[in-house]
């Protein structure tokens, strides 16, 4: 993995641009803002300076600025700052203005300010006055009493407060409460308030006998589950009518669109202060989606007239489902074809349902730059171009190179993912490097076809042909141990992902398990079977984030040698990190690595933040690597380290040191690694 920087090539002189138009709108604000404040004058005013006062009607200034000064916008203006006076405590202050020619001012009579004192509640009993403080004024009383300054008196803010609390009992099934908070007594000054509330708390009132009325269609048990709800405890209409919507989404969810649900729950026909809740359906027609309409807004469109059409078709005729459009509907978005894409479903024909979209076309055609590093890598730089858009279709076609220290890669890369408008996605990729691996160098063209289908919302499956023509150019390993030095291996085989992940970049929950397994020819002999799984579980612990790894691969030769290029090797940022890039396992007189068969790695890593999007990580990794020609080789090996990692959206900038706890006289003490992405 590298660590680089993806940058578009006209961007940088627009953010050049963008800079100098920053500093230009930056000087305008200031000069209206100057401009404004010279024709703005206060008298009155010692206890808010003149720049608190003009902060909460900077939109009045600049409206005086803009269109003058005139007898309505000056009292307007008045009347904010008297706001917002009285907002903070000051209920007797007064605003009045006078236009003198081009200037307006602004004379201010604060009066006094009124603090909260105290609060008493009179008449609780169910719910503890700790509880109504919280609700009433969002503290405890005891920062009321240390902190006075933070809690002016406004008549507003009490009765405020009185809502919330009356909400509080409603919630808890007082549906009788009555709050009176009109009991305020003002000091002699006016400096501080006294508020009395009073609360007749009434009856409680629970959840009754639930009925379910009229077609229902399923069992009482899903209806039940279906309310999203306990039907138990206090009973309030808020949450009566929040199962009422819960049961009408339900049957929508299968099918049934137009469904009503009716709810009584009457509080006068309660019985011991239960009261009966029914829900009374009426389904009416099942629907199944239709036909599909796209309004294209875009200004010169490249998507072909019926693209969505396709794209949906294969929902026409089945029971209408809003997970199963959801899940279409963002399969869309995740293309980067649309700057804007909505749709709304439309019954018609009786028990259709029509989708009508509505489209804006994002940009299809990019072009991008690399720049970066990378520990084993080198320096790194490269460029993109692509077209997401071919010929209208919606498939992407693209040409990548790129240079790093080790070598030189070019690649064409197609992606179908609606493979003859199907549910299959088509990827192929046609490549060709230089590159040096360390005691050998190699030049490469290969070809690689991938057909896989999503079967499940979280399950794919695929299976993939391979074809490479391999040359080993330059090497220091001997003959026995290095392999065939120019081939040509061809592979098929299958490959599953299991993906509970959500986010597939920056996961912060979830798990995933992928495999694969394939068949291998060398100038058309047998030359192995290979099988590699790996599991990947992310954890939350409060703010921090607990990764969880492991992989394994395995070669089963069906010859005497196998190519070096083919073998599995272990060490490096992503694998058992107190090794550098491939140096864990076998390697021969000179210090080359050898590769091996058969590899293991477990992975363990804490991330905690540090501040801002830059996290501190602790991890433990462990890991073997065997070769069947090397006696004694596979031992498991391990590392213990630390390392920084700083969030981007799409991924993280890693830097570690491993340690190795067990090292050997031929070993290094540890290993630094600097990269790009999730470590596994």
């Amino acid at each position: 993995m590298l660590a680089c920087a993806v940058l578009a090539a006209s961007p940088l002189r627009a953010d050049e641009n963008l800079t100098r138009a920053l500093a230009g709108a930056d000087l305008l604000v200031g000069t209206l803002k100057d401009a404004a404040n010279n024709k703005l004058d206060f008298a009155g005013n010692k206890t808010y300076t003149v720049e608190q006062l003009r902060a909460p009607i900077a939109e009045q200034i600049r409206e005086l600025q803009e269109k003058g000064i005139t007898p309505a916008r000056a009292d307007d203006t008045a009347f904010y700052v008297g706001a917002f006076y009285r907002k903070n405590g000051f209920s007797q202050a007064t605003v009045e203005y006078q236009i003198r020619g081009d200037r307006l001012l602004l004379t201010i009579v604060e009066g006094p300010r009124a603090l909260l004192r105290a609060i008493t509640f009179n008449g609780n009993s169910a719910i503890p006055t700790a509880t109504l403080y919280e609700y009433m004024i969002g503290a405890p009383p005891e920062r009321l009493a240390k902190e006075p300054e933070q809690f002016p008196y406004t008549a507003a803010e009490v009765s405020a407060g009185a809502d919330r609390v009356r909400g509080l009992y409603l919630a808890e099934g007082f549906l009788d409460v009555t709050i009176d908070s009109s009991g305020v007594q003002l000091a002699e000054s006016g400096s501080r308030a006294d508020v009395t509330v009073r609360i007749v708390e009434g009856p409680r009132y629970t959840f009754g006998e639930l009925g379910f009325a009229g077609d229902t269609l399923f069992p009482r048990e899903q209806l039940v589950k279906a309310l999203g709800e306990t039907a138990q405890g206090p009973f309030s209409p808020g949450q009566a009518m929040a199962m009422q919507r819960n049961l009408q989404s339900f049957y929508k969810s299968k099918g049934y669109y137009e469904a009503e649900i009716l709810l009584a729950a009457e509080p006068a026909a309660a019985v011991g202060g239960q009261v009966p809740v029914t829900f009374t359906v009426r389904p009416h027609a099942l629907f199944r989606f239709g036909g599909v309409t796209a309004r294209n807004e875009t200004e010169r469109p490249r998507l072909r007239d019926d693209f969505l059409a396709r794209r949906f078709r294969h929902l026409r005729g089945a029971v209408y489902d809003p997970a199963k459009l959801d899940e279409t509907f963002r399969e869309m978005l995740r293309t980067g074809l649309f700057e804007t894409l909505r749709v709304t479903p439309t019954p018609v024909a009786g028990d259709e349902i029509r989708l009508d979209f509505t489209v804006s076309e994002a940009k299809a055609k990019e072009l991008g730059f690399t720049l970066g590093y990378g520990t084993y890598e080198g320096a790194v730089a490269g460029f993109r171009v692509g077209d997401r858009d071919l010929f209208g279709y919606g498939r992407p076609l693209s040409f990548a190179a790129q240079y790093t220290q080790r070598g030189i890669s070019g690649e064409f890369l197609y992606v179908d993912p609606w493979l003859f408008d199907t549910r299959f996605a088509l990827r192929t990729r046609l490549y060709s490097q230089t590159r040096e691996e360390e005691g050998y160098a190699k030049n490469e063209i290969g070809f690689r076809a991938d057909l896989s289908r999503r079967l499940l919302p979280h399950l794919e499956l695929g299976a993939f042909i391979e074809s490479r023509y391999v040359t080993i150019t330059d090497n220091t390993i001997v003959a026995a141990d290095l392999g065939p030095t120019s081939y040509t291996l061809q592979s098929v085989g299958l490959t599953q992902s299991t993906d509970y992940r959500n986010d597939p970049i920056n996961p912060s929950r979830g798990f995933i398990v992928t495999s694969s397994f394939d068949v291998a020819q060398l100038d058309s002999q047998p030359a192995f079977l290979r099988g590699t799984l790996r599991f990947s579980w992310y954890l939350p612990i409060g703010p921090c984030l607990l990764a969880l790894g492991a992989r394994a691969g395995y070669i089963a030769p069906l010859l005497d040698d196998l190519p070096i290029d083919v073998r599995f090797f272990n060490g490096g940022g992503t694998t058992v990190r107190s090794f550098a890039e491939r140096e864990l396992g076998p390697r021969d007189r000179l210090g080359n690595p050898l590769g091996g068969e058969f590899s293991t790695t477990f992975n363990a890593e804490l991330t905690f933040p540090i501040y801002g999007g830059l996290q501190g990580a602790v991890f433990t990794d462990a890991g073997s690597l065997r070769n069947e020609n090397v006696p004694g080789s596979g031992d498991l090996r391990f590392a213990i380290g630390a390392g920084l990692r700083y969030k981007l959206p799409i991924g993280p900038l890693r830097l570690d040191y491993g340690v190795n706890p067990t090292r050997r006289a031929d070993e290094d003490f540890g290993a630094f690694h600097f990269s790009f992405g999730f470590a596994f």
